[in-house]
């Protein structure tokens, strides 16, 4: 008799740790979203408006590497061919981007963006200086290195732990913090950039050739701009 009440005991511990075990390996899909906060520089009584709202983003792989307590850590890459078009500025992409994550409660989720390709720009900002009430001129960022970049993923509080499972599902939206990465770009810059033509326009250009001291201060700021928050 005492025999079989320990048995009894085992089979339920045993069946547990199964379905434990099947919870942790079972996926979850997961939509990504690219997308942009815009910028907006204002002198407030003075005559001046410089904002960005217009953004391309250019990407060839994404890698995820997720750390748990419990099951196994999860780690993916993933190639785009073509090369993943994101505009920022409207969250539409060229081809969908779902994953299938294992559920499980993440102490860490990294993402590893490798972006831009050859003879494209991997990073496009556009926006406008208004000069005057009636005198608006474009501005146009251009990065055209290949980068890799790697960000740490938030949940919606703003903590590291992000819990995945199917009774809470989850997208994980990767967002470029334009106003961080503009941050240190004033007026009196923008004001006295050298200009150039552009479809018969004067306009602003900002890239490794021109205007390359603004350039300078916005791509040294390019790891800080991306966050990702899965919520």
């Amino acid at each position: 008799m005492k025999k079989a009440i320990i048995f009894s005991f085992i089979i339920p511990a045993i069946l547990f740790a199964s379905c434990e075990k099947d919870d942790l390996t079972e996926p979850v899909s997961i939509d990504f979203e690219f997308s942009m906060d815009t910028f907006q520089l204002n002198e407030g009584g003075k005559q001046g408006l410089f904002e960005i709202n217009k953004g391309t983003l250019i990407i060839q792989t994404l890698e995820l590497d997720g750390r748990r307590d419990q099951g196994d850590d999860y780690f993916f890459s993933s190639s785009f061919v073509p090369p993943l078009k994101a505009e920022l500025h409207t969250k539409t992409i060229n081809q969908d981007v779902v994953y299938d994550i294992p559920q499980g409660i993440y102490n860490r989720i990294e993402l590893n963006l490798s972006i831009g390709v050859e003879n494209e720009n991997a990073l496009c900002f556009e926006g406008r200086f208004q000069r005057g009430p009636m005198d608006d001129m474009p501005v146009v960022f251009e990065y055209a290195f290949q980068e890799h970049v790697r960000i740490r993923a938030k949940n919606k509080v703003g903590d590291d732990q992000i819990v995945i499972s199917k009774e809470n599902p989850l997208k994980a939206r990767v967002v470029f913090n334009v106003p961080n990465m503009f941050q240190f770009v004033n007026m009196n810059m923008i004001r006295n950039a050298a200009t150039t033509e552009i479809n018969g326009m004067q306009a602003i250009k900002i890239n490794s050739q021109q205007n390359t001291d603004i350039f300078n201060l916005l791509a040294a700021r390019l790891d800080n701009a991306l966050y990702v928050v899965f919520e």
